[in-house]
């Protein structure tokens, strides 16, 4: 009698193993969840006719990652864990003592475990200065500003044991930024004066009451004066935190957001599908000037104040700023946020625009290093222009990088370890100096 419970028993847990991959098979794989790619289908042969080899590792992704109820399963983990240990069952999403989600990578950041090296804070700044010059060279004013995170502004909803540290990768740049002579606005500042949480529970982004408060400073430092913080506003669509859908995949808990009750104006010029398209085209016909703004995914509820404010603009979610266009669109403004956990990107993705030359006294106190460089041929990214690159030894962490060639010498974009500079085609960059001075 034992033995055949025992087997009834394993009967019932080997076909429940099976009910996920029987009915991936006849439904299809399920959905990704919100920060995923939909799971892709195993090769037995390699485009060339050739065995897979990979085949068994693509096998095991496609059903690990498509199995029937997939979503259904982490919602119900992730719902358990909550209420039973108060933790969250995903590693990418931490969870308040009162309910509010917080983005768990950026923990590193704000608890100072992985602070950018002094070097970096310096070159981050300095880009940032040559940004500037490049623009304000092209005739448009220039304004960087980093939306702050959720544990920055609201550090009492954060889990007990998320430590906030003095000298964050912002303040330090911040600092730097003073000394470069940088236009910031500081939005860090701009939020803890008003008391209100302008941030979602459930997500990592400020609502639209919130992005109406950065408008109004960041347009204010371009002496557009707005007051669209004050708003009327009327509550909007139900919103779906993306922390909550990655948490909750299935989930159906939402937020209020906010309408600006006057209504925006402005058309759109480009064939617009969602806030994060890599590029949003604008007009307003009861406006003037011309924006160029790059942005992240906290502009999705930004960019149309800022849309409503200029008579056209340019909203880009490249990483690569391309200040190039400043010229092609005649723009009078250039605006760059940058969140505050995503600072390094400023070294990882250099802009793009023609290396300032500057007068051969640069060089003066300066001293030659040797960089293996490296070219990319004139393409369609900058006409008439290359890209130079060169990596480093260890310089001073104010070094500037100086590159002197065909009688000329032009200041590169800095990095930790080497430099990025757009030169004029046709330049003899192989017997390029490089130098590294204050």
């Amino acid at each position: 009698m034992k033995k055949t419970g025992y087997r009834i028993f394993t009967a019932v847990v080997l076909l429940a193993c099976l009910v996920p991959l029987i009915g991936m098979i006849a439904v299809g794989p399920a959905e990704p969840a919100a920060n995923e790619l939909p799971a892709a289908k195993p090769r037995l042969l390699d485009y060339d006719g050739s065995i897979n080899t990979s085949f068994l590792q693509e096998l095991q992704n496609y059903v690990s990652n498509g199995f029937w109820l997939r979503l259904e399963g982490i919602t119900a983990w992730d719902s358990l864990a909550a209420k039973v240990f108060h933790a969250s069952g995903n590693e990418d999403v931490l969870i308040g003592p009162d309910g509010w989600l917080f983005y768990g990578e950026a923990v590193n950041d704000i608890s100072g475990a992985e602070q950018m090296t002094d070097r970096q804070i310096w070159c981050a700044a300095r880009s940032l200065a040559l940004m500037q010059e490049y623009a304000e060279g092209q005739g448009a004013r220039f304004v960087f500003t980093v939306p702050c995170g959720k544990y920055t502004l609201y550090p009492q909803h954060a889990p007990d044991y998320v430590t906030v540290a003095e000298g964050s990768n912002r303040q330090r740049l911040e600092a730097a930024l003073g000394e470069q002579n940088v236009n910031y606005v500081n939005l860090y500042d701009v939020f803890t004066a008003v008391d209100e949480e302008l941030y979602w529970h459930l997500d990592s982004h400020w609502h639209s009451r919130g992005a109406a408060l950065a408008a109004d400073a960041i347009l204010g430092r371009l002496d557009r004066r707005t007051d669209y913080f004050a708003g009327p506003f009327v509550q909007g669509e139900d919103h779906e935190g993306d922390l909550y859908a990655m948490l909750y995949p299935t989930g159906t808990e939402r937020e209020p957001d906010w309408t600006w009750q006057p209504g925006f104006t402005f058309a759109y010029r480009s064939d617009f599908h969602s806030a994060d398209d890599i590029a949003i085209e604008t007009e307003n016909a009861g406006e003037s000037g011309s924006l160029l703004m790059f942005r992240d995914s906290s502009g999705r509820s930004l960019y149309p104040y800022m849309a409503q404010s200029y008579g056209q603009a340019l909203f880009s979610r490249e990483n690569s700023y391309r200040l190039d266009q400043i010229d092609q669109r005649q723009a009078d403004a250039v605006v760059v946020e940058l969140a505050e956990r995503t600072l390094p990107y400023l070294l990882r993705y250099p802009a793009v625009y023609p290396a300032p030359e500057r007068d051969a006294s640069a060089l003066d106190g300066a001293q030659a290093v040797e960089s293996a460089l490296a070219a990319e041929e004139p393409d369609a990214v900058m006409e008439g222009y290359f890209k130079l690159t060169g990596t480093l030894p260890a310089t001073a962490d104010d070094a500037a990088i100086y590159v002197s060639v065909d009688g000329a010498v032009y200041e590169a974009i800095p990095n930790e370890g080497g430099f990025t500079a757009w030169l004029p085609a046709g330049t003899d960059w192989q017997n390029a100096r490089i130098w590294a001075g204050a």
